[in-house]
């Protein structure tokens, strides 16, 4: 029987989106996506120049989407907001990204040394810095660390935007409100 290109070519990021995700970017070669596939590492090369090329094909998306939507999370529009208005909307924006592109961004997270990691994390850090109205720079990287912590422990455990969007309220709302404030929202 003969196998149609496009389904081998989507056999072959499906099983790097499920290996970069279980042992990292990192961990995996080009070997083991083509056991995983039953085909010869030589066929990889024919649909997928190397693992970066596949990496990009899978995670390229996503990036530029968090690109395209990570200023509003920090511009002036949502920082005017009330604490309130913001635990409102910010997780249901996020909910829908991390729902949309859950393996994508999981990857990008899990991915110790790679870029897109360190891009997400400079992205919420730099930002947050920029806009944290408390004054020590150190406190404020915790605490940046803390939400980018959050977000991939969310991301890990779910994939139904309704599960997402449950779970990253309690983590949005304690990032702008604190414990006092959670009481005040719910």
């Amino acid at each position: 029987m003969q196998v149609k290109k496009e389904d081998i070519s989507s056999n072959i990021l499906n099983t790097a989106k499920r290996l970069f995700i279980r042992r990292g970017y990192e961990d995996t070669s080009l070997k083991m996506i083509a056991e995983k596939c039953t085909i010869s590492k030589s066929n990889i090369y024919r649909y997928y120049s190397s693992k970066e090329d596949i990496y990009e094909t899978i995670v390229s998306p996503a990036r530029e989407e968090i690109v395209s939507k990570a200023p509003y999370f920090f511009s002036q529009e949502i920082i005017k907001k009330s604490a309130a208005d913001k635990c409102e909307e910010v997780p249901l924006i996020l909910s829908g990204l991390m729902s949309r592109f859950h393996s994508e961004i999981l990857i990008m997270l899990k991915s110790e040394n790679g870029a897109d990691r360190r891009m997400l994390e400079k992205l919420i850090t730099d930002s947050f810095i920029n806009t944290c109205p408390i004054e020590k720079n150190g406190s404020k990287e915790m605490i940046s660390k803390m939400l980018i912590f959050g977000l991939t422990d969310i991301l890990m455990k779910y994939s139904d935007e309704e599960d997402l969007l449950r779970e990253l309220r309690p983590l949005i709302c304690y990032h702008y409100l604190g414990l006092n404030g959670l009481k005040e929202v719910r």
